[in-house]
């Protein structure tokens, strides 16, 4: 059996089945009776399909190499947005001549699975995500067949392998290995029921508790943009994408969105007055984790002592794992980075400081290695953690309820451009730095006071048609000197020049889901919105 470490407090990966017993029947071939009416299945009934259903996938997974590819290229769809196979849906499925479910009934019988269908019509498969660990579906590897299949009880988490019962873990441990979880998918109601012979899980109906689940709706080919949840986007620029949403040059292009959030402008009302309680939003983070690199280069030299660094690369513990908690403990040093965001405007000789201060863990994934030492008459067992901060992985950190607001960006008042410096501050002497920006204004007459009359910039000196391009026509230019106070020994993680008429969406997919486009200094990105 594989090396096993103890994961406490993520109890989501293994959703509970809630039953009251201890029960095992360790012959998979004996599913007891209940005398309680199947629409009201009790938890003790309940547990007993569960356990039933993974004893009999626990041997098709350890004898069959094809189930296995088969559960992992289903687990990739992401059909639910997480990596969740619905049981209902690829039953019929075709691996090597035979369907999943009578590959199923070869190990137990045709009655069995039967009493299971009706039973738990939610009856799902997942391959969870351990992030700590670098543990998903993407990197399951099918060639090895001691993957277990686990089921989460009231009283414990059972691991079966071919059939048997393997190994029990307390409530919310999690295995540091792949597994294959059986329980009750929670992001779709209960089927409806099929219609005909149907043979295929693309003729069958499902509905989900919420669209934002429906990964039908999920677009993959996105390079430069992110996606998003209207929380985060904010209702008025996703209005503003309705109206605004073409690359071609015209009218309806995506760059004079900010038009309609700020002024209320549309291709067919061009003129519109400013709404002062609209704000610029940063809308997530993602800090690239060769920055820990600069950090800890300079901590070396005896600076930026207070920023977190490793301060053990390998831990060792005898006789029990240690949980994700321990870890952070002996392996880093306290603290957390301070990202300062300067925003650099035309209307002040100062730049607006944001402070963002993020802990390691709640920016990179670790994916720390683990070995296990068996114990032997003359010591005991042993597991030793490693990290590595090359294997390390950036985790975007939406910041939803704790947006955080650049100003207002009123063009009647402030140019078409904004600089954003980021630095890592750390504690030290000030220092006081000063540098000469470009900045471009559009014309006062392209104002009446609180009113905008144009959509854009005004006419374009080729084409004489409505533009966002900057031309000494439609524009006047100003340089100013901006002074900066900094902690001496900041690191710098570079710059970004915004437009007012950059897009704010980028595409979108349903009324509540979009995408955005990437700012990206080489160390952070970031989103930015308008609400």
């Amino acid at each position: 059996m594989k090396k096993l470490v103890l994961i406490f407090g993520m109890v989501g990966i293994l959703l509970s089945s809630c039953s009251n017993d201890d029960y095992f029947d360790e012959n998979v071939n004996v599913l007891k009776k209940s005398n309680t009416p199947k629409n009201v299945l009790s938890a003790k009934d309940k547990e007993e399909n569960l356990v039933t259903f993974a004893k009999i996938l626990s041997k098709a997974t350890y004898e069959r190499k094809d189930v296995r590819e088969f559960l992992k290229t289903e687990s990739l769809k992401q059909f639910d947005k997480n990596y969740d196979v619905l049981y209902f849906l690829i039953k019929d499925e075709i691996i090597n001549g035979r369907s999943f479910k009578d590959i199923l009934i070869s190990y137990s019988s045709e009655e069995i699975m039967e009493e299971i269908e009706t039973n738990i019509p939610l009856l799902n498969i997942l391959i969870p995500e351990i992030m700590f660990f670098n543990i998903n579906s993407e990197n399951l590897n099918t060639e090895d067949k001691e993957i277990p299949v686990v089921v989460s009880q009231e009283s414990e988490t059972t691991l079966f392998l071919n059939g048997k019962k393997e190994l029990s873990l307390q409530k919310g441990d999690v295995p540091d290995f792949h597994v294959f979880v059986v329980n009750e998918n929670s992001r779709v109601v209960a089927p409806v029921a099929e219609t005909g012979n149907v043979k295929s899980g693309a003729n069958k109906s499902i509905t989900f508790k919420s669209p934002n689940f429906d990964g039908s709706l999920q677009n993959q080919s996105r390079i430069k943009s992110v996606d998003s949840h209207i929380t985060i986007v904010g209702g008025k620029a996703l209005e503003a994408y309705n109206y605004f949403n073409k690359d071609d040059g015209s009218i309806y292009q995506k760059a004079f969105q900010r038009d309609y959030v700020y002024y209320g402008i549309t291709p067919l009302n061009q003129t519109g007055s400013l709404n002062r309680s609209v704000s610029e939003y940063l809308s997530f983070i993602e800090i690239n984790p060769k920055t820990y690199f600069r950090v800890a280069n300079q901590t070396s030299t005896g600076t930026n002592s207070d920023d977190p660094v490793i301060k053990d690369y390998t831990t060792s513990q005898e006789k029990r794992t240690l949980s994700s908690e321990e870890l952070l403990d002996r392996m880093w040093t306290k603290g957390a980075y301070e990202f300062r965001f300067e925003v650099i405007t035309s209307k002040n000789q100062h730049p607006q400081i944001i402070y963002v201060p993020f802990k390691p863990n709640e920016i990179w994934n670790f994916n720390i290695t683990h070995t296990y030492e068996h114990s032997t008459f003359f010591r005991h067992s042993k597991n030793t953690y490693k990290i590595d901060p090359n294997n390390f992985t950036s985790k975007p950190v939406y910041l939803g309820a704790d947006e955080i607001s650049l100003g207002s960006w009123h063009l009647s008042e402030e140019s078409l451009y904004r600089y954003i410096n980021i630095v890592e501050e750390d504690e030290s002497v000030n220092i006081t730095s000063t540098k000469t920006y470009e900045f471009s204004h559009v014309l006062t007459c392209k104002f009446n006071g609180d009113y905008k009359l144009e959509v854009g910039v005004g006419k374009a000196k080729v084409s004489e048609g409505i533009s966002a391009e900057v031309t000494s026509t439609n524009t006047t230019k100003e340089s100013k000197t901006v002074v900066t106070v900094r902690k001496e020994g900041s690191d710098a993680l570079g710059s970004i020049k915004i437009y007012y008429y950059n897009p704010i969406v980028d595409q979108r997919f349903t009324y509540q889901a979009c995408s955005m486009p990437i700012y990206n200094t080489g160390y952070v990105k970031f989103g930015l919105t308008v609400k």
